[in-house]
């Protein structure tokens, strides 16, 4: 599309979402919005359907091959390898290149991964297969890291007032597509072989690349005044970090645990299809309560110290799990109850997660960011980057904990680990650091600065403070800034928004 604009620097026609005037009466949003939250959902749907079919396809065909079990951790250690180094990268990424590219590379690279893999079947030498399919796995994490980023950062974008819900949606998807993957993804493994199912997630990931090519704005980050001053204030504000690590906690929660909850499942003796049945309950009780915690935080504010919840309530649902040994009193091996934990737990998870996005939020923006591509792809990109970060490391210390010692001492382990995160997270969220700086001082004069000292020193060293710039780095608080700085333009990425606010549309 052609990067047409007005004198007001808006880019109009089928570049922006239509206008007021364009929306039927029947649906507060435009039909632009309604095509890019389709979109998104697609993406969540398909690439997380794809990451759930992996672990139940590709370990089947390596034992059929007979290639050596002990590749299984390699092949799958690139995954979370490439989405570690990749994810933080995304704050750059996506404003360089555009959500539409972005989204749309990553769905084709995605799709051309899974028809790869379809061929890659015929492979017989281990040697061959092993290393395509290493290659392959680290490329899906640099597809999985964008697309999930890109179809966040897009659907934000087109529902400013309504970014937390929109998000919510997103996660909505996440859960159905783990619960359906592993579905969809077997029943096409029985009936055709590990390329029958490779093929159909490779299909399913470049219709998801024409949908976003057809439907989704093109708004880059290029033309945006950057702002290091402010990105930094975001990233080191205590309140900012305090949820990032809330969010660091459930991503290693479900590392321990995902390494180590189908084999205990499995002990049960109870089937594949029970297994199945409990694995859908617990992610769609993630997937069913995402967006309603989005429309709760919409519209009752939620202060961002109820996030230690998230960690707190799973550690408490641990402690039942196993048992562990101060609940000796609850029979072991009781299936219903383990069910039930998960779903409890999910829900809590749930909340977790779009309190941690909606918190993320709100404290860029009082750091001085503005409601752009760049300001939400820095967000999203810190939110995927703690989960995955933490998940690896949970899949280390599940996998290894677990074949040592069994499920009862996995439980202890992460009811420990929980209970350990919550307490930290209660101390960064609830305890301003700022405020000791002057006993500090007093303490330590020669080497604690008090904080007017440090204040008068930035100012006189930066070369980015101007009339209307925050003058004040208290991380416990708001920063204060001049009205004329505080004044924004009417909330919406799409409508009457000039291009420094929120990047160039084309």
């Amino acid at each position: 599309m052609e990067n047409l604009q007005n004198e007001k620097g808006v880019a109009p026609g089928a570049g922006t979402l239509p206008m007021d005037s364009e929306r039927t009466g029947r649906s507060r949003f435009s039909r632009s919005q309604i095509l890019i939250l389709i979109a998104g959902c697609c993406s969540s749907l398909f690439i997380n359907m794809a990451e759930a079919s992996v672990p139940l396809i590709l370990p089947r065909t390596i034992i059929v091959k007979e290639i050596p079990y002990a590749y299984i951790g390699l092949i799958f250690a690139m995954f979370s390898i490439s989405i570690i180094l990749f994810e933080p990268f995304q704050a750059k990424i996506i404003p360089f290149l555009g959500t539409r590219t972005s989204f749309c590379i990553s769905s084709f690279v995605g799709a051309a991964c899974y028809l790869s893999y379809a061929v890659l079947n015929i492979a017989e030498e281990t040697a061959a297969f092993v290393s395509c399919a290493t290659i392959l796995r680290f490329v899906e994490g640099f597809v999985y890291a964008t697309l999930s980023t890109s179809s966040n950062v897009i659907t934000c974008l087109a529902f400013p007032e309504h970014a937390t819900i929109a998000f919510g949606i997103l996660e909505c998807f996440v859960g159905i597509g783990y619960t359906v993957g592993p579905i969809i993804g077997g029943a096409l493994y029985a009936a055709g072989g590990f390329s029958a199912a490779c093929a159909f997630i490779g299909l399913s990931l470049l219709l998801t690349g024409f949908l976003g090519y057809f439907f989704l704005v093109q708004i880059t980050g290029i033309n945006l005044r950057p702002k290091p001053r402010e990105t930094k204030r975001a990233l080191t504000d205590r309140i900012f970090l305090g949820v990032a690590f809330v969010n660091f906690s459930g991503g290693m929660f479900w590392g321990v645990l995902g390494t180590s909850l189908e084999p205990y499942l499995a002990s049960f003796g109870c089937g594949a299809q029970v297994e199945g049945l409990i694995f859908a309950a617990a992610f769609l009780a993630y997937a069913g309560t995402a967006p309603i915690f989005g429309w709760i935080f919409l519209k009752f504010h939620v202060d961002y110290r109820w996030a230690v919840l998230a960690p707190l309530g799973v550690a408490i649902c641990c402690m039942f799990l196993g048992p562990i040994p101060s609940f000796t009193f609850i029979p072991p091996r009781l299936l219903w109850l383990v069910t039930l934990l998960l779903f409890i737990m999910n829900v809590f998870i749930a909340f977790g997660s779009v309190l941690v996005f909606d918190t993320l939020k709100e404290r860029a923006i009082a750091c001085g960011l503005e409601e752009n591509v760049a300001t939400y792809a820095l967000i999203l990109a810190v939110f995927f980057t703690t989960i995955y970060i933490g998940d690896a490391l949970g899949a280390i210390i599940g996998s290894v904990v677990y074949f040592e010692y069994g499920f009862v001492r996995i439980a202890e382990i992460a009811t420990g680990l929980l209970f350990a995160f919550s307490i930290i997270a209660a101390l960064i969220l609830l305890v301003d650091c700022g405020r000791l700086r002057e006993p500090a001082h007093r303490m330590f004069p020669s080497l604690i600065k008090a904080s007017s000292d440090r204040e008068a020193q930035a100012e006189e060293t930066s070369h980015l403070i101007k009339p209307g710039y925050p003058t004040r780095d208290n991380l416990g608080e708001l920063p204060d800034y001049d009205e004329a700085t505080t004044m924004q333009q009417p909330t919406g990425v799409f409508f009457n928004q000039s291009n420094n606010d929120y990047g160039s549309i084309r």
